[in-house]
């Protein structure tokens, strides 16, 4: 099973990925070869020539992070598992391993399902165990809603924060109720629609292509009118000096890149192999695709909900804006060697992929292609409303220190403009102020 890896069974090896066609226009790789650039080069392709995308095999994170999150869980939530012991140092192991996989089947072999037809379904074949009562099958729905959130992690559950009549996610975003946390709270009954309709309680988890929630005006007059991104114009660096941003990191895939204006706080998610394992054709992903992609509509037909097709561009997408904001900006890559993603996180706990991605100049992973320049509608569909948000906020801002000015680059005629005076007329100021002190020191002499 896709799922089961983390319980120690095991998956076909993922296939080792295709080295770019030798057209690419630039090649990145590291070690001893060399960099190839042509002249006419404006793109990057993140390339890898022997070393494997990672599976979930390859994620001690993820472990790790799915143990830290069942032992913050209440025990109650664990009643109609009798036989799992929260406590026990093999936590993923026996009953829950089993409940795990089995909510992973379940899934992926009806995109219709619901969390109500998943629940009665696994007390029909006594995977979990439960009474008549209301409370029971109310405990059995919400341990299946928590399941579901941990292997998409579109959002972390929190239940029993509310009435046990409800069910509840925690809230990444500081009290921002941002485009897929508009809701934090819905009711049991919800639990009959199917999964994706039932996540679109919360909010707009997973946006489509080209898709704009928000009611400004002015931010829908951006989102029609910015067409591209210029990396020099648009990274991490710019956004916390010239427009003053705080970095906050997060464990929810859907609140990606959301930005709250009033506190200038971006969310990002940390945690990008979690990505690069759910794409088509890893081990994570499985042969009837993951729990994450069962989440999308089976058609475009819905306008405000992604495909499964828009769920493989978003996770490739996520990744590539790892490298927009921080990857190909030097500066931007020292900032993100100062920032602490894992902090009050063990080892265990850490993705190291978001290093490679983001403090690093070059990588070898074969997931997505840099740019100088991107075009919104092109490279960044389904996080297009989001980046829009941001280099808006950013062109309105300009600098207001000396310092701010030196670092502000976007414009660079004008910047080096400025500068030109800056130094022109200073040089002038001095040789004035050295030639009115030569002469009053000829007239002291003549004197």
């Amino acid at each position: 099973m896709f799922e089961s890896v983390i319980f120690g069974i095991q998956e076909p090896e993922a296939t080792i990925n295709k080295i770019a066609p030798k057209d690419e226009k630039l090649k990145v790789t590291l070690g001893s070869q060399m960099l190839r650039k042509p002249e006419e080069s404006c793109s990057t392709s993140i390339t890898q020539s022997v070393t494997t995308i990672p599976t979930l095999d390859g994620l001690p994170w993820y472990k790790w992070w799915i143990q830290s999150q069942l032992k913050g869980q209440p025990k109650e939530l664990f009643a109609s598992l009798p036989e799992f012991d929260i406590e026990s140092k093999e936590v993923l192991g026996g009953p829950f391993s089993n409940l795990w996989n089995e909510i992973s089947r379940l899934i992926t072999g009806n995109h219709e399902t619901s969390i109500d037809e998943v629940s009665q379904l696994l007390l029909n074949d006594d995977t979990i165990s439960g009474g008549a009562e209301s409370s029971s099958c109310h405990g059995v729905k919400q341990l299946v809603f928590c399941i579901i959130g941990w292997q998409t992690m579109l959002y972390r559950p929190d239940p029993f924060s509310s009435p046990p009549t409800e069910l509840c996610i925690a809230d990444e975003t500081d009290g921002y109720r941002s485009q897929a946390q508009m809701c934090l709270k819905q009711s049991l009954t919800a639990c009959k629609r199917r999964i994706p309709d039932f996540l679109m309680g919360f909010g707009v988890m997973l946006p489509p292509p080209n898709y704009c929630a928000s009611e400004s005006l002015e931010e829908k007059k951006a989102f029609d009118q910015l067409v591209t991104v210029d990396v020099t114009a648009f990274n991490a660096h710019l956004l916390t000096t010239i427009g003053g941003l705080t970095i906050h990191w997060i464990d929810s895939l859907a609140c990606h890149m959301e930005f709250d204006v009033d506190t200038k706080s971006l969310y990002l998610f940390r945690y990008p192999s979690f990505c690069a394992a759910r794409l088509p054709g890893q081990a994570m992903s499985g042969r009837e695709g993951s729990v994450l992609h069962c989440c999308a509509k089976k058609n475009a037909i819905y306008n405000t909900w992604a495909t499964s097709s828009d769920v493989t561009q978003l996770l490739k997408e996520v990744i590539l804006s790892y490298r927009l904001l921080f990857g190909q900006d030097a500066k931007s890559c020292r900032l993100f060697r100062k920032l602490k993603p894992f902090d009050g996180i063990p080892a265990e706990g850490k993705d190291t992929l978001l290093s490679d991605l983001c403090g690093r100049q070059t990588h070898d992973l074969a997931l997505a292609t840099q740019r100088d320049i991107y075009r919104l509608r092109r490279d960044f569909p389904m996080l297009r409303s989001r980046l829009t948000r941001l280099v808006a906020y950013l062109e309105r801002k300009r600098p207001r220190t000396w310092r701010e000015l030196w670092v502000d680059k976007r414009d660079s005629a004008s910047w080096l403009t400025f500068w030109a005076v800056i130094m022109i007329g200073g040089m002038g100021l001095v040789l004035g102020l050295l030639q009115v002190i030569l002469q009053i020191v000829q007239i002291v002499y003549k004197v």
